[in-house]
């Protein structure tokens, strides 16, 4: 009995906080240089991936982006990552499967694209609503800046493909990995109105790995800038947009969507979700319960490594950054 009630107690501070924009942001940094908002990712430790409990990193970029929609002040926001990694998705080990005994409710220790994809009877607010994210970005009024360096995969390619402006460093590559494991593509992630049918249908039937310029030949991303400009073209690019009167970027933008939800983007968009939950239930090797179901029974290194060898192949972009970003931590560790 004592259990239930601190679950409760937990979910009930959740729900007032989410209501009230008032979530700690424990894994972002807010600055505000106005007209200029900025939101970095700050987990460079893990290398910026995203987790999905109530308050989370995905609750948590969700009430910045509202923040920002909402400062009167603030005419354009720039999201970036902390460290040398912009984001590698969504967290998969402590924070993307909380611990049973910690007290959450039941359901929160499920795979995090499950419990992003699905409410549960028993804590039907615990679960942080995909489509809501999908509104978050395309309907704010606010002009938007993604600036990647290094990996965007998953969670990270899902975030700057609702931004209006991306600019990526030469070492920035792009990626839906889970597509490997068991996940089908949401539109959102490899949004073919912006790469064409042949680039989307690579990535979505081998989830392998692309680079800045193939990103950027795509039309995944708008420029591709040194490593080193990647913040100062940022700001130069914010700072053009900020000069453009408020309302003039308004409706730009409104008029731009308005298109492409004429073109049926948010319905396609929805029934990617549904392809998601269909694939989640088929319980078929690859499947995310399927998967869940390995985690329980071997502990997720264990069965992430069988998983990587059934259905995993070596993708060259990868082992490139991923040999990049050893070297560097070892450079600076023996520095």
């Amino acid at each position: 009995m004592t259990e239930k009630k601190e679950i409760l107690k937990i979910t009930d501070e959740y729900k007032r906080a989410k209501k009230l924009g008032t979530l700690p942001y424990t894994d972002l940094i807010i600055e505000k240089e106005y007209p200029i908002g900025w939101i970095t990712i700050n987990r460079p430790e893990k290398y910026n991936t995203l987790t999905t409990f109530p308050g989370g990193t995905c609750d948590q970029l969700s009430q910045a982006y509202h923040e920002m929609a909402e400062d009167p002040e603030i005419r354009v926001f720039i999201l970036k990552g902390a460290g040398d990694v912009f984001c590698a998705g969504f967290d998969l080990s402590g924070g993307g499967f909380p611990e049973r005994e910690k007290g959450w409710a039941k359901g929160l220790e499920m795979h995090p694209w499950t419990r992003l994809s699905r409410s549960f009877p028993d804590n039907p607010e615990s679960s942080f609503d995909i489509t809501r994210w999908w509104n978050d970005l395309w309907e704010n009024p606010k002009p938007s800046i993604a600036l990647v360096d290094s990996f965007c995969v998953g969670a990270g390619l899902w975030n700057i493909n609702l931004f209006d402006i991306v600019y990526a460093t030469p070492e920035a590559i792009f990626a839906y990995p889970p597509i490997r494991y068991g996940c089908s593509i949401v539109p959102q992630i490899l949004p073919t109105w912006m790469m064409g049918f042949r680039r989307t249908m690579d990535m979505v039937l081998t989830g392998r790995h692309i680079n800045a310029q193939e990103a950027y030949d795509s039309g995944l991303i708008t420029k591709i800038v040194p490593k080193d400009k990647l913040v100062e073209e940022g700001r130069k690019m914010a700072d053009s947009i900020a000069r453009v009167p408020p309302m003039t970027n308004y409706f730009s933008k409104l008029t731009v969507h308005q298109f492409y939800d004429q073109l049926g983007v948010k319905e396609w968009a929805r029934f990617g979700i549904i392809t998601c939950y269909m694939k989640e239930h088929s319980h078929l090797p690859g499947d995310l319960l399927w998967l869940q179901k390995q985690i329980d029974e071997k502990g997720f290194n264990e069965a992430n490594r069988e998983m990587r060898e059934r259905f995993g192949m070596f993708d060259e972009e990868r082992e490139r950054e991923r040999v990049r970003l050893k070297t560097l931590k070892t450079t600076r560790t023996s520095g």
